[in-house]
């Protein structure tokens, strides 16, 4: 990664990129209200990179009111950073077509300080004759003039012993209605809701339970219905904005009070993967006449050809299939090396490197562990590690058209490689964590340009900054690299244990 830096823009962006209960986007979103408007243009991209990481967290948990919120201030961060704001208002509006509940987007302008010369007509006038005029009262809105906001379904989660829905208010047990209906073959347990169902209808089904259905019934009822040949034991509770609806039965994982269920953390698929099954292709970066990132008589191409190494030997120990780009200290094309991925149809893509301060007077400043997945970023910290990794061959960028760009920038490929690189980013840390005074420097978008070409969920993985010392030091520890190594195979591990 030592190459002068190069210009690398993406032609088309259109895609956008971690859910109203949860704290931490909900104050972002507020801090956006806030902050946004009078913010320097600087401030304003970085608060518009905020909002597309909340909306791909949103796709990635079926999260429909967070979709809309995290849209509505996009069109609006958009248009003030004259960016194209037509891919999110199209998204928006089709969110809106089928969710009626969210017809009426938030206003998220700041309101503008009323100057003083502007509030004369309520200034106290002289007194004429002894008496004073009442100054006109200020409109005020109360909770009891505003509208007030729709219940609705925000998500639908099945655990194979029932149903988890996530609501945008509290709801009360008081409000479920339920009843049963028998035929000859079949019987149907059904639980009618009050709330709006964002998105379509769901099915489901597993060992224990021959369907689950969560539909919108009418106008103002969502209706879950169990049904299975045989009688089971359900029961429904609340936890706030839950409900969850689920077998009390002797066949069930668990058997508590409906008040319990709705506190139940997501249980990972017990599916078992077989990792015989699986194809990783690993990437060492740069290679042969290209060094990578240089300090002194240390290179990037050797730090991470060895941790590559010891990467394949780790997920081969557990079964995996595992093929590299390289093994030898050989220079290829960067459009080669997604080339092996695909012509092996791998399942995962992990391209390995070594960040660099740009400058010396950085050095000791910048360091850390990161994990990237590709997307069109356009945040600066982004396009500069992007463009220091994607070298000076700007001529390989136009092997592939608009068009294949549209085909590999698709919006399932960057939420299962959001997934991967969460993964493979917490394994990490949890294995060197008690051993190595490590900086996490976070799991991030960027365009590499390596990533590109794969047609797999896919990677990149700073293992460390060369010009800093400390990482300089833990990148050629034999130690380091294996833990390092561990803790990428625990992050596949549950990456293929979760989405198997």
């Amino acid at each position: 990664m030592g190459k002068k830096l190069s210009l690398f823009i993406f032609f088309w962006l259109f895609l956008a990129i971690g859910a109203l209960a949860n704290s931490s986007y909900e104050a972002q979103l507020k801090s956006f209200d806030q902050s946004f408007t009078g913010a320097s243009g600087e401030e304003m991209l970085k608060m518009h990179h905020m909002l597309k990481n909340i909306y791909i967290q949103s796709i990635i948990q079926d999260d429909i009111g967070l979709k809309v919120q995290s849209l509505e201030r996009l069109v609006k961060s958009a248009k003030a950073l004259n960016l194209d704001s037509k891919p999110y208002q199209s998204e928006l509006d089709t969110l809106l077509a089928h969710n009626p509940a969210y017809s009426k987007p938030i206003d998220t302008t700041p309101p503008k300080a009323t100057p003083p010369s502007a509030n004369k007509s309520n200034e106290a006038k002289p007194i004429k004759n002894g008496t004073q005029p009442t100054p006109k009262p200020e409109k005020t809105t109360t909770a009891s003039t505003k509208r007030a906001t729709p219940l609705a379904a925000l998500s639908v989660s099945f655990d194979g012993d029932g149903v988890s829905i996530r609501y945008n208010k509290p709801i009360q047990i008081k409000d479920v209605k339920s009843f049963v209906l028998k035929s000859k073959h079949t019987i149907r347990y059904v639980f009618d809701i009050p709330g709006a169902l964002m998105g379509k209808s769901r099915t489901f089904e597993s060992a224990i339970i021959d369907q689950v259905r969560v539909a919108q019934y009418n106008k103002s009822t969502i209706r879950v219905v169990f049904s299975h040949k045989k009688p089971l034991q359900i029961k429904h509770g609340t936890d706030n904005k839950t409900l969850y609806i689920g077998l009390s039965s002797a066949s069930a994982k668990t058997d508590v009070a409906p008040t319990e269920y709705a506190n139940k953390a997501p249980e990972v698929s017990s599916k078992r993967f077989n990792p015989t099954e699986k194809v990783i292709v690993i990437d060492p970066g740069h290679g042969g006449k290209d060094p990578g990132a240089v300090n002194g008589k240390y290179q990037e191409k050797k730090a991470v050809l060895q941790m590559a190494l010891k990467l394949g030997s780790e997920l081969k120990k557990r079964g995996y299939k595992v093929y590299y780009t390289r093994t030898k200290d050989t220079y290829l094309q960067l459009r080669s090396r997604t080339r092996v991925a695909n012509d092996k149809n791998a399942d995962l893509f992990i391209s390995i490197h070594a960040n660099a301060a740009p400058t010396k007077s950085k050095y000791k400043s910048m360091r850390g562990l990161e994990t990237f997945f590709l997307s069109p970023a356009r945040s600066e910290r982004s396009k500069n590690v992007a463009a220091l990794e994607n070298k000076s061959e700007v001529d390989e960028m136009n092997y592939f058209s608009k068009q294949t760009y549209l085909n590999f920038l698709n919006r399932e490929k960057i939420i299962a490689s959001n997934k991967f690189a969460l993964d493979v980013h917490q394994g990490m840390f949890d294995s060197l964590k008690d051993h190595f005074n490590i900086h996490d420097g976070g799991v991030r978008e960027a365009p590499f340009w390596v990533l590109v070409g794969a047609q797999m969920p896919s990677i990149l993985i700073e293992i460390g900054y060369i010009t800093h010392p400390k990482d300089l030091k833990y990148m050629f520890d034999p130690h380091y690299q294996t833990l390092l190594a561990k803790g990428v195979a625990n992050g596949v591990d549950n990456y293929f244990q979760k989405n198997s």
